[in-house]
């Protein structure tokens, strides 16, 4: 595991150069901050509230260290938060009604010897999962875009707001496949023993459906799908009106 660690640390640095120092110094803040809200959320503290806290520590590090221009990172940041305000949105009533949080039934050999009685709130901890596995998927997302919209603009500066808000979907679009397929790949490597049990067992596609295990992972990754999706306008919007106050400006 070590020298796992010090090859990607050098590939790293050789691929980076010093700038692989200012990655490293992110990756490990939010290791850390990972850390932190597993020991905070195990001491009692309030789920939601130390999750928020946490993301937006991690949206900090994640696009403010790793993009050089200004604007494009409050753009992204911007577009960031709102995706995660609405993911929060969507999963708090959505959680609660599919009532796929905590334990599944494969899980029972595991635990028997166990106290279930962990004193927190299994639905507020499958919201915490869905928004930090999020993050990553739309802070890139949007970085993407907004990098695409911004050199196009530098380029032709002459573009109207319209024209800039419609190369932001034409740029959204080509990123949308990529990161969609990263989500579906994530889906299916991280159930692939879940898959292999339910086989051996010789699951109804019924009872596959309305498995507990199944249904919660099928919900982490539509709901940062949808959240990838809603970052192509999102981030477009923000572009588009930045560039329509500055015509404003330009005309006054």
């Amino acid at each position: 595991m070590l020298y796992l660690f010090l090859t990607f640390v050098v590939l790293l640095l050789l691929v980076s150069g010093t700038r692989g120092f200012t990655l490293l110094f992110g990756l490990g803040i939010n290791v850390i901050s990972i850390l932190a809200l597993l020991i905070l959320i195990a001491d009692g503290f309030n789920i939601l509230i130390t999750t928020g806290i946490v993301a937006l520590i991690i949206l900090v590090v994640a696009i403010f260290m790793n993009v050089d221009n200004p604007q494009t990172a409050n753009t992204a940041f911007k577009t960031s938060l709102i995706i995660v305000v609405i993911i929060l949105l969507i999963t708090i009533p959505l959680e609660t009604w599919v009532n796929a949080q905590g334990m599944g039934a494969e899980n029972q050999d595991e635990l028997e010897a166990f106290s279930l009685a962990a004193g927190i709130s299994f639905p507020e901890l499958a919201i915490s999962i869905i928004v930090i596995n999020s993050l990553g998927v739309i802070s890139e997302t949007s970085v993407a875009i907004t990098s695409g919209l911004n050199e196009i603009v530098d380029n032709k500066p002459t573009l109207t707001p319209r024209e800039i808000f419609n190369d932001g979907f034409s740029v959204g679009n080509k990123i949308l496949n990529t990161q969609t397929n990263t989500l579906l790949f994530n889906f299916f490597s991280s159930t692939f023993p879940l898959f292999f049990l339910i086989h051996s067992l010789g699951y109804k596609f019924s009872e596959i459906l309305n498995d507990k295990l199944i249904v919660a992972q099928i919900l982490t990754t539509l709901i940062c799908t949808i959240g990838v999706i809603l970052t192509v306008p999102i981030t477009s919007y923000l572009v588009y009106r930045k560039a329509n106050n500055k015509v404003k400006k330009t005309e006054k």
